[in-house]
């Protein structure tokens, strides 16, 4: 492949990185797109089958060496409550009445969870509420 070809897919992998994946794994692809692609720069357009080779051995190279360190200083320990925060703001549905301050259960996205009314009036079964906070696999609801 040609230089650029290989600058065009290190480009696409890091911009599917940023958008989506924010796990660092196509980013090391991309970067090792990038060597892969100084080194056919420089070099006389080595062959086609060193130039994949290359690529897939920088990729796991660079997985080992980076990933981690990257993950580490990006993603910093915010404590297991804070994998679920993204949750905040859903609508949930109880299957039963739930008294104020009790404790049910409740679909989200497709799931049954475990529900508690945060509020001070009774939720009915059917009823639209939002979710307040999580603890734990614990979701506790508020009414629309």
């Amino acid at each position: 492949m040609v230089w650029w070809a290989w600058i065009i897919l290190g480009v696409v992998c890091v911009a599917i990185e940023l958008h989506f994946t924010h796990d660092f794994s196509l980013f090391c692809a991309g970067l090792a797109a990038f060597i892969v692609a100084l080194v056919t720069l420089l070099a006389a357009v080595p062959p086609h089958w060193s130039q994949w080779i290359l690529f897939a051995v920088l990729t796991v190279i660079i997985l080992l060496a980076l990933r981690k360190p990257l993950l580490g200083h990006f993603r910093a320990n915010r404590g297991p409550a804070a994998d679920m925060d993204y949750l905040v703001g859903e609508v949930a549905t109880p299957d039963a009445d739930m008294p104020a301050e009790g404790v049910g259960r409740a679909e989200m996205r497709g799931s049954m969870w475990t529900a508690r009314n945060a509020g001070a009036s009774v939720i009915r079964k059917g009823q639209r509420c939002r979710v307040q906070r999580v603890e734990g696999l614990t979701l506790w609801l508020r009414a629309e």
